[in-house]
């Protein structure tokens, strides 16, 4: 959760909280359940009011910067390399 946090990614940060809580849930004695579930159910309110990701997943995100730098060292391939007299 501290990644999260700290790469300032709102959504993502809201996410590993409710992940955190939803563990924490589960193995909660029933003196605290209560508590964590409100902390839960605000913390879905929260990502709920976010607008929809844009892009999609991290991977998607991956694979598109990593298309793009394949992109341009194929152009700069040609302008680059061979017949260099």
């Amino acid at each position: 959760m501290a990644e999260a946090a700290a790469s300032g990614d709102h959504r993502a940060t809201l996410e590993a909280i409710r992940d955190q809580l939803a563990h924490q849930l589960e193995r909660s004695e029933p003196a605290v359940a209560a508590q964590i579930a409100g902390q839960l159910r605000q913390t879905l309110k929260d990502l709920a009011a976010l607008p929809p990701a844009a892009g999609g997943s991290k991977t998607d995100e991956v694979r598109a910067r990593r298309e793009a730098r394949r992109s341009a060292a194929a152009a700069a391939a040609p302008a680059s390399g061979g017949g260099g007299r």
